[in-house]
């Protein structure tokens, strides 16, 4: 939940209290008022009949300052709660974010040095089997901080923090993060030269969270990466693999801890993929295809 969604949600409570409290009041005068006016009308009667009716008059009277006042009360203690529990809402999720947001930057270093470290071994190591298990370790250290990048999004998100925009060439970022996946082919021979409006960690997050999931949910050998340009100052990229694809709704692919079987995901790489384009003033889309997975990517050209 953003920050402008909180205060929102606080105004919003603010507001109707004081409209409905307001309303309140006005209903309780107006009640008030005509009954004064009848009884006005009443005393100038002659006779018993004014009389019992002057009673009448006050005793309703007496009830609706009596009901009246037990309503305006009530109505003022739910809306100061609905206003206070708002509040105390906001400021749990601000500290829980806080505390995410602080975890994940702290866990970025020693997560980085691990897999510096294990690198450095894999070198160094002659020996197959405790070069395997060395090869083993990075690739978790890899997994792992694309899980901490993930949560760092999440949490950047939440708070609506800005994206750096800058002029960025896809090939050099899709070029570097081909050793982060060995096991998978990233095609891209048919990915231009192109430059896009983009911010180089956000993209550089998107398209290994789309190799990873090709990994993991489809057991994809092959990723192949097409760049376009169908019409002016937009960039198309299809990001295509050669798994086993999804079998499901894809109208709910992309929404948060949403899990769609056994196996699959909480969602949160295809949301996140899809919150990030979003604010680079992009989209994503997922395109249902007869075999594998494909996304399609837009985002805007930089001369």
């Amino acid at each position: 939940m953003s920050s402008l969604w909180k205060n929102t949600r606080i105004l919003f409570a603010v507001v109707w209290l004081l409209v409905t409290f307001s309303l309140g009041v006005w209903w309780f005068l107006l009640g008030l008022k005509l009954t004064n006016t009848v009884a006005g009308l009443s005393a100038k009667l002659d006779g018993a009949t004014a009389s019992e009716s002057l009673l009448v008059l006050e005793r309703q009277s007496r009830m609706i300052k009596m009901e009246g006042h037990f309503f305006l009360a009530m109505l003022f203690i739910g809306g100061s709660t609905l206003i206070w529990l708002s509040y105390k809402d906001a400021q749990r999720n601000k500290m829980i974010h806080d505390f995410f947001s602080t975890v994940t930057h702290e866990m970025k270093t020693p997560l980085a040095s691990l897999r510096l470290q294990a690198e450095s071994l894999q070198e160094e190591l002659p020996n197959p089997s405790e070069n395997k298990l060395i090869h083993r370790l990075l690739m978790d250290s890899v997994r792992i901080e694309s899980q901490m990048n993930r949560a760092m999004y999440l949490a950047s998100l939440t708070r609506s923090e800005i994206l750096y925009i800058e002029k960025t060439n896809i090939k050099e970022i899709l070029s570097s993060i081909g050793d982060d996946f060995p096991e998978l082919k990233i095609d891209l021979s048919q990915l231009e030269n192109f430059f896009v409006s983009a911010d180089q960690k956000a993209l550089e997050s998107i398209f290994k969270n789309l190799a990873e999931n090709s990994i993991k949910h489809g057991k994809a050998t092959v990723l192949k990466i097409i760049s376009e340009k169908k019409k002016p100052g937009q960039i198309f990229i299809t990001v295509a693999d050669n798994g086993s694809g999804f079998n499901g709704k894809f109208k709910t692919l992309g929404e948060p801890f949403t899990k769609h079987g056994s196996t699959s995901g909480t969602g949160i790489g295809l949301y996140i993929i899809k919150k990030l384009m979003k604010k680079m003033k992009g989209s994503m889309s997922i395109i249902p295809v007869s075999s594998g997975f494909r996304v399609d990517l837009i985002l805007p050209e930089v001369v």
